[in-house]
């Protein structure tokens, strides 16, 4: 770290004390009311209340019940009358006056006429000829004549008609389910969101997260197209004639290695897959992103996104769309990960190189996996090798990773470990030797096929940081760990029924060391899901289950060994989430589909705990005591979502979303350091209301063929309620009445993002564009008026590019560029009694300097790409040109000669008055070795 100027503290203002006499003096807020308060006045006015307030959460409920059945009844009138629309097709009136004509022809002519598309192998109808003479006649009587007598049969399939052969043995059509897996050929990993086409008749699905499909077609003769982006597309005649289970193994492009490229083919898809608000990263297309201190980190990946925002440098916080940092959730493996840094962020827990498949979600977030109002990070690690063994690792003068995964009984079991440690005691050794300063964590998967209907997961990640120092035999400093760790269990009940069920639990906890005493924050998980899911026919998809979740909490409390004095008791707590799900996927044609869902959260706090009452002026009025087996406060949400998309072709499409979301658990953190250690968990509750968001997101997406490029824009606005702020100096550590030091709003945030990517060729990169804006709004903060939090960032520009000089070296460059955030600083400054005295205006009414910095990288390939063994370089050079962005502005006190104190500022003609800046890094090169075997 550096500082310019004379600064002499890194961030003003967000220092904490541990004095207990100030403590004291916080908690003497609880006032004792006078007896006849108790007596008379309080249980009257308290039970007025409680019957107004049942009557205002009666006309609410019914509200919500009210729109919750409006919703449905939309869902279950809609769906009907589509159907009944496509069947209406066949009646819609058709002349034909032809003679002599081949079938295929008069086909062409219904389709000009009707806009029906006709399905059919040339090969039936070759040598079949036409004579008729039929005027304004219903299609399907037109059909009937010009079909039946050459033994041939039709059916509607979404918007289109397939012709085929009269099965003469079957009274009725009769209906088979194909389903299996998607597998990678080399590893036997699955390949979720993998395409299956039926080529006769256009429909298909997508794989799951697991890579199970499942399509039921009428008996006949059918090619199965499967393509997956990266591998190479295989194509599968069958005959259906039963129930089959067709399992698939696809094949790397080994043509890609060394590249970031997609064919044609995969950008076509990818624009027929697009989601609102979904951004798919495949980490194999992250490793030529110029690293920080010899990694790519999911942060560094992050900033170069439209509509996420990095806190700063060294950071592993990021905002989206407007809200907050703890609005984001992170999940592995299903199990979430409450604090996603190593080293306050420099360092990040997920890395490409362990992951399987990376999903952002900005809206529309799947109601399943829903617990935050502004994104969801889902990421899949490997499965493991299920056919050879495999060692891979990378090492630089910082940090070092070994991964090993193979076989436990081919194609039957496998397993995935993964080890990553530090190297920094050379860079301090000298400095401070007794100082310990060390971050390492585990990645593990088990994954073991008891047979072709069930299938079980085990996932582990463990990671842990340590910063203390051991002077004179005493030692004090920071410490934190993660867990998480899931148990999956998928069963196939039938051809169209997929199950999967969950068992995990997560924690974190934080620690302020020192000799005989330590500061705990902690806040632990256990869930368990139960996720259905039901391929009714091509083209829909049900979705349906049930989430569990048990929560505990400890905001942060003293752990002394000895001690004489009594410190202050922050309650603990606990609470339970349950919620019910549906969803509904449809393609309703070949150009439109929706996705239409509903989520019934259910949230309850139990005891033991104690929880204050606060009157309107935040002063203590009541203090409750709950017993372990009381439940004291319970929110219950109705969350509807929504999307549509429509095709206009093969390159174009346009999409549109809108949803409802609640969140349950708040990160306090009064702090806009970096580096702030102060964070505490606490539920929704008796003094605090659920968050939530209502968003709406439109957006395009456009692929151009002859250049290869990729373009997508979305608008977006969200309205949020019930968010959290301070009062001016707010103590949250050692706080009992921390929820009287909070206050509460609203905020809106809107903007448009644009992103263009080319990924094929030896040229590729993307070029993101955020333009945003977030005003907040709190009763008793900035007099009551909006303002720009932190995070507010106008302007937000990212340039990736990559060039492959050769097969074996890649060069690549990122630049970033965005709006400084908003801080506070002073309007003026007056003289009292001989000192300088700074005097405040609005709320974050000034910016930081705009940020803007340039990293390079070079990779250098040692060996072919096709060789078993890989090994290579990386050379990069973070911040290239030094840009010093600084984190913060300090207005520090500064003593004269005259023993007084003066409060720096740039006013003109005051020589030893200045303004001083904290930045955190500068140019920053880096080497690393990888290999692969």
């Amino acid at each position: 770290m550096k500082k310019i100027g004379n600064c002499s503290r890194l961030f003003s203002g967000y220092g904490f004390t541990s004095n207990s006499d100030n403590i004291a003096t916080k908690t003497l807020k609880h006032k004792n009311p006078p007896r006849i308060i108790n007596t008379f006045i309080k249980p009257f006015v308290s039970l007025c209340f409680r019957d107004i307030t049942t009557r205002i959460r009666v006309v609410i409920f019914r509200r919500r019940l009210i729109h919750f059945s409006i919703f449905i009844l939309l869902i279950l009138i809609l769906i009907p009358s589509l159907s009944k629309g496509q069947e209406s097709n066949l009646s819609k009136p058709v002349t034909i006056e032809v003679q002599d004509v081949p079938l295929e022809q008069v086909l062409e002519k219904i389709t000009n006429q009707t806009g029906i598309n006709f399905s059919f192998n040339s090969r039936i109808i070759t040598d079949v000829i036409i004579t008729v003479n039929l005027k304004q006649r219903p299609l399907h009587e037109v059909l009937d004549t010009i079909l039946h007598p050459y033994r041939l049969d039709y059916k509607l399939v979404g918007d289109q008609i397939v012709v085929k052969k009269q099965n003469p043995n079957a009274a009725t059509e009769k209906s088979f389910t194909i389903s299996g897996f998607i597998r990678d050929n080399e590893t036997s990993e699955s390949l979720p969101g993998a395409t299956v086409m039926i080529a006769q008749t256009g429909n298909g699905t997508i794989s799951n997260a697991y890579g199970f499909y499942s399509l039921t077609l009428p008996e006949g003769d059918y090619t199965i197209n499967y393509s997956f982006i990266g591998f190479e597309p295989q194509n599968t005649d069958i005959k259906l004639e039963k129930d089959l289970a067709l399992n698939t193994k696809m094949v790397f492009n080994t043509k890609q290695l060394g590249e970031v490229t997609v064919t044609t083919n995969d950008k076509l898809e990818s624009i027929e897959k697009s989601q609102t608000s979904r951004i798919i990263v495949n980490p194999k297309n992250l490793v030529f992103l110029p690293e920080f201190a010899g990694e790519i980190g999911l942060n560094r990946c992050l900033q170069t996104l439209p509509g996420i925002k990095t806190h700063s440098d060294g950071s592993s916080f990021f905002f989206v769309r407007g809200g907050n940092k703890d609005q984001n959730l992170i999940l592995i493996d299903e199990a979430p990960v409450f604090n996603p840094s190593h080293l306050f962020g420099y360092y990040s827990v997920i890395i490409p190189e362990v992951a399987k498949s990376i999903s952002i979600y900005k809206a529309d977030m799947p109601v399943e996996k829903d617990n935050r109002i502004s994104s969801l990070i889902e990421i899949q690690t490997k499965d493991g090798n299920m056919n050879n063994y495999e060692v891979n690792g990378m090492l630089n003068p910082l940090i070092y990773r070994l991964s090993l995964e193979g076989p436990i009984v081919k194609e039957k079991a496998s397993v995935y470990t993964s080890f990553r440690h530090s190297n920094f005691r050379w860079l301090y050794r000298q400095a401070a030797p007794k100082s310990d300063v060390y971050l390492y964590d585990f990645n593990g998967k088990i994954n073991f096929m008891l047979n072709p209907n069930n299938r079980f997961y085990y996932s582990l990640f463990y990671g842990k940081d340590n910063l203390t120092n051991n002077i004179n035999n005493e030692t004090g400093g920071i410490r934190w760990t993660n867990l998480a760790s899931t148990l999956r269990w998928n069963h196939i009940f039938n051809r169209r029924l997929f199950s999967n069920l969950t068992l995990f639990g997560s924690s974190y906890n934080y620690n302020l060391l020192s000799t005989g005493v330590k500061w705990l924050s902690e806040i632990s998980s256990v869930n368990i899901n139960l996720d259905l899911s039901f391929f009714s026919r091509p083209g829909l998809t049900m979705k349906f289950g049930l989430n569990q979740s048990f929560y505990t909490f400890n905001p942060g409390n003293l752990e002394i060994e000895e001690s004489t004095f009594i410190f202050p008791v922050v309650a603990k707590s606990r609470s339970s989430l349950t919620a019910l799900y549906f969803t509904r996927e449809q393609k309703i044609s070949q150009r439109l589909s929706f996705s239409a869902g509903i989520r019934m959260p259910v949230w309850s706090n139990q005891g033991p705990t104690t929880v204050f009452v606060f009157d309107t002026g935040y002063q203590v009025i009541d203090t409750l005591d709950y017993a372990e087996s009381g439940t004291y406060k319970t929110f219950v949400n109705i969350d509807p979502r929504i999307s549509l998309k429509y095709l206009a072709d093969s390159t174009f499409s346009l999409k549109a979303s809108y949803g409802i979301y609640h969140q349950y658990l708040n990160l306090l953190s009064n702090s806009i350091s970096p580096f702030t250690s102060f964070e505490l968990w606490l539920p929704a509750g008796q003094n605090i209301k659920p968050q939530r968001s209502d968003q709406v997101a439109l957006g395009l997406v456009k692929y151009f063929k002859k250049i290869n490029i990729e373009f997508t824009a979305e608008a977006y606005y969200k309205y949020l309620q019930n968010q959290i702020d301070y009062e001016p100096h707010a103590s949250l550590i050692l706080n009992p009445l921390i929820e009287g030091e909070l206050r509460f709003g609203t905020a809106q945030a809107y903007g448009i993002e644009f992103l263009l990517r080319r990924t094929q060729g030896r040229l590729s990169g993307w070029m993101s564009y955020t333009w945003s804006q977030v005003r907040n709004k709190f009763e008793g903060v900035n007099n009551n008026k909006p303002f720009p939090p932190f995070y507010d960032r106008p302007h937000d520009f990212s340039i990736f590019i990559s060039y492959n000089l050769t097969r074996k070296v890649n060069l690549s460059a990122n630049w970033i560029y965005y709006t400084g955030s908003a801080i506070t600083t002073p309007v003026g400054f007056y003289d009292y009694n001989g000192n300088t005295v700074p005097l405040y205006g609005d709320k974050n009414n000034d910016r930081l300097p705009d940020y803007h910095r340039l990293d390079v990288a070079l990779t250098w390939n040692l060996n072919k790409p096709e060789r078993k063994f890989q090994h290579s370089f990386a050379f990069g050079v973070y911040n290239f040109y030094n840009r010093h962005n600084p984190v913060s502005v300090n207005f520090n006190k500064l003593e004269t000669d005259n023993d007084k104190f003066v409060v720096p500022a740039n006013l003109y003609g005051m020589q030893d008055i200045v303004t001083t800046q904290t930045y955190l890094l500068g140019i920053m090169p880096s080497i690393t070795y990888k290999f692969k075997l």
